[in-house]
């Protein structure tokens, strides 16, 4: 599966464990931040609802018709689950929500298509 990472700075490759990670300049911003429950966790609904609200198909820029996540996501830095974003043309798309920032009570995550 290889991974292909939404970034502000220009094209950059890495392989890591036998994955390629591909950092391409993103069109739309597609970060989201969350307040930690007394659980120590942001939930699969609040995430699902982030991804929906802020995330959109590359290339076509339009607001997914729905969005099922595997889990929630943890207030730990680099905590991740994978979503399945589907277009309003019926179209699925895999992608990884991963932490980038635990601060106290706040989790700021970013998305990155998985393609393979």
């Amino acid at each position: 599966m290889k991974y292909v990472a939404a970034s502000l700075a220009t094209a950059t490759a890495l392989t890591v464990g036998g994955f390629a990670f591909v950092a391409v300049p993103r069109l739309l911003s597609t970060e989201s931040t969350s307040t930690v429950t007394s659980t120590g966790a942001v939930s699969r609904a609040e995430v699902e609802k982030q991804v929906r609200e802020n995330y959109s198909v590359p290339l076509i820029q339009e607001k997914p018709k729905s969005v099922s996540c595997a889990g929630g996501l943890k207030a730990s830095k680099d905590d991740s689950v994978e979503c399945t974003v589907t277009s309003e043309n019926g179209k699925q798309q895999k992608i990884m929500v991963s932490v980038n920032k635990a601060n106290g009570n706040s989790l700021s995550y970013d998305y990155a298509v998985l393609e393979g």
